[in-house]
């Protein structure tokens, strides 16, 4: 099945807040819930979570990555559950850190208010960003028992950013992904989310793929759950190669200059998307990362292998 709503996914699994922005909850003998979406949404966060755990405190909080609309309320999670752990990788808690990331976080939140408008969600905040701390860094392939029947292991995945850790939850099947595994695009494509690193994006695909979750969360918009997550991954592997052989074209016949490619892939993939969709600042700074990684990767050493 494939889920675009807020709501329950399986017993005891559900996402909070805004299916667009989620926050997922985990709900059991300890409460866990994975990322913070947009600072906006801070309430209707803490709302659902609220209701979703009978106003019992979730323990911990773990952060795929360092993203705006991954971090953007986890100031405000803290302040509402003060004893919740923060957990992610070292490489998010030193993002987290520098003054100049967290500026960029701040004003992408700030914009994030008009996309939720123009979405037409009521009741988003006007508070702004406020940093936030890790608590605990959790180390790549790892295992966290948080309860007597419920882990969490830990799989770095560094294709979409250098800091970025995918959660599976074994005893659940549930695989917390984000865009490890790209995200849905709103026209039943699959946006490829490889920021940084190409093959290392593909790597984490197959990895991910053979873990057979049956609960599969990709970056926003959608859950995927039973037979459809395998048909899923299939489309994410494909969309990763067409995508990549689209801007390798498209760098050519603009010969080699990013900003001009950009343009005409944005024309071709986020202008005439629905809404809710990427706000269109960060979209366009995600998709200069992805048109570099790949103008770089087709001039390297490795430029010979691309599935």
């Amino acid at each position: 099945m494939r889920f675009h709503t807020t709501g329950k996914i399986t017993d005891g699994f559900h996402v909070a807040g805004s299916a667009a922005v989620p926050v997922y909850v985990v709900n059991g003998e300890t409460p866990i819930l994975f990322d913070a979406g947009f600072t906006a949404l801070q309430h209707h966060y803490i709302a659902h979570i609220r209701k979703i755990l009978d106003k019992r405190p979730p323990a911990f909080l773990f952060i795929t990555h360092a993203h705006f609309d991954h971090v953007g309320a986890a100031g405000y999670l803290k302040s509402q559950w003060p004893d919740m752990k923060i957990m992610a990788s070292s490489q998010c808690r030193d993002i987290l850190e520098r003054p100049g990331a967290l500026s960029v976080i701040s004003e992408l939140n700030r914009q994030g208010i008009n996309s939720l408008r123009t979405w037409g969600v009521t009741g988003a905040s006007e508070a702004p960003f406020i940093p936030v701390d890790i608590d605990l860094v959790v180390a790549p392939d790892t295992t966290l028992r948080v309860a007597p029947d419920l882990s969490v292991n830990t799989i770095h995945t560094p294709g979409h950013t250098r800091d970025f850790n995918s959660y599976w939850i074994p005893e659940r099947r549930i695989l917390i992904a984000s865009e490890a595994v790209g995200c849905d695009d709103g026209t039943g494509g699959i946006q490829t989310e490889f920021l940084v690193d190409y093959d290392a994006y593909i790597e984490g695909l197959h990895r991910l793929k053979a873990l057979r979750p049956e609960v599969l969360c990709p970056g926003h918009r959608l859950v995927v759950t039973g037979s459809d997550v395998d048909d899923y991954f299939q489309r994410a592997l494909s969309s990763t190669l067409h995508f990549f052989k689209t801007v390798t074209r498209i760098l050519g016949e603009e010969h080699g200059e990013v900003e001009p490619t950009i343009e005409r892939i944005k024309t071709l993939t986020w202008d005439n998307r629905p809404l809710p969709k990427q706000p269109e600042q960060a979209y366009i700074l995600n998709t200069r990362q992805r048109v570099m990684t790949i103008k770089s990767r087709i001039s390297g050493p490795a430029s010979g292998r691309i599935e």
